[in-house]
């Protein structure tokens, strides 16, 4: 599971807030969970994470994205050693905007630069000799902040963690936009709780409404290929169209073979005319797996155009379920896979397990009941029907119970 916190005082009385949030199958904004601090020290933020992995069945998630705070950081240390810790860019840049307001203002195009070092360098070496360009460029070289950002870059540019599975931001707003229009430094306590509610609402019905319209809607397709119309039906629309993006652009490139025997291939892949931007290819055929040096499908859980160039050259025709990953496919949230079977076979022993199993199928439930009035109706009848039958079993299950003591 990835997730992101950020703490911020949405509220007259300072009270710390801390959301933990993520990306849905629709690549949207969800919240998970949340926490209100007493304060900002590492204590605090080690009781969160603690009660937070209790929560989770003591699984802790892949990766972690918080802004950048020292005592977050000691934090997740103590209670996540095994968490991949980020820090999210968009803090650094929007930091970096206060910080260097001056050279903002005397040079219009440093913004741009900056950007594109941290968001569009595809290696370390190309990140390192951007990086040093543009603080050459604008005499920043002995900046403090720069130096210590530089110094942490291991944990904020994109380029350091794409081994790691971490879904990209909605958006530049960064996860507080979760609550904007919600809560805000005028919210007092008690009405925060009901702007709380409402931000969870609305979300639920984004997310009602983005499972409607991939579920009713058909694809347009733009290539003859069955891996397209293998990912049209298994992805969610945004999520398909991502995928569709990096298979038209196979079109545009090329893959020759340098290297390999008929089980382990190697091969140099690039756009068409641009030889001096190559990436490297390395196919299984046997098994039906290819890794990329760009790491786009370890970063993000979508093929990129690199490897999908080298199956088509090598007439693989559909993709592997190693490639499917449930969390982008329109069945993400029906049972929980390995998860939803460890449940299942806790049940027995855990009331909070059963409760936790049976709260997942009611949302899928209530889900597809309130698509229209008829199947709302049906819904209805449904879940009376089963009140009943639960009834009647939980009767019987006392009796057997009073009989045998």
């Amino acid at each position: 599971m990835l997730l992101f916190l950020i703490q911020y005082r949405p509220n007259q009385f300072q009270v710390p807030f801390a959301p933990f949030t993520g990306v849905n199958h629709h690549e949207k904004m969800v919240l998970f969970g949340c926490g209100l601090l007493l304060d900002e020290s590492e204590s605090s933020f080690a009781w969160l994470f603690r009660i937070w992995l209790s929560s989770m069945n003591n699984r802790p998630p892949v990766s972690i994205t918080t802004d950048q705070d020292r005592a977050i950081k000691a934090a997740v240390n103590q209670v996540l050693p095994g968490t991949r810790h980020c820090i999210c860019k968009w803090h650094i840049l929007r930091e970096g905007q206060e910080r260097l307001a001056h050279v903002y203002m005397a040079h219009p195009s440093f913004y741009g630069e900056l950007y594109s070092c941290i968001n569009y360098s595809e290696t370390v070496e190309d990140f390192e000799s951007s990086w040093a360009s543009v603080l050459d460029k604008y005499d920043l070289g002995k900046n403090e902040w720069l130096q210590a950002v530089y110094n942490a870059r291991n944990q904020w540019a994109p380029v350091y963690f794409r081994d790691t599975s971490i879904a990209a931001l909605p958006s530049n707003q960064g996860i507080i936009s979760f609550f904007d229009g919600y809560v805000n430094q005028q919210t007092t306590l008690p009405m925060f709780f009901k702007q709380y509610e409402r931000a969870l609402e609305s979300s639920l019905e984004r997310e009602i409404a983005s499972d409607f319209d991939t579920n009713c809607t058909t694809p347009m397709l733009k290539t003859p290929s069955p891996m397209e119309q293998q990912a049209a039906n298994l992805f969610t629309k945004k999520v398909f169209a991502k995928f569709q993006e990096e298979l038209v652009e196979t079109f545009a490139h090329t893959a020759n073979k340098i290297d390999g025997d008929e089980t382990l291939s190697k091969f140099w892949v690039a756009k068409y005319e641009q030889d001096d931007k190559t990436y490297i290819v390395m196919l299984n055929l046997a098994e039906m797996k290819a890794s990329c040096s760009c790491q786009m499908f370890e970063y993000s859980g979508i093929l990129c155009r690199h490897i999908l160039t080298v199956f088509t050259v090598t007439n693989v025709l559909t993709v592997s379920s190693h490639y499917i990953l449930k969390r982008w496919t329109r069945n993400a949230k029906v049972g929980q896979g390995s998860d939803e079977e460890d449940i299942v076979k806790q049940g027995n022993n855990s009331l909070t397990s059963r409760f936790n199993h049976l709260c997942l199928e009611a949302l899928s439930y209530a889900e597809e009941g309130a698509v229209s009035a008829e199947t709302y109706d049906a819904a209805v009848s449904a879940l009376r029907n089963g009140l009943r039958r639960i009834s009647i079993v939980a009767k019987n299950s006392t009796g057997k119970w009073k009989h045998s003591g």
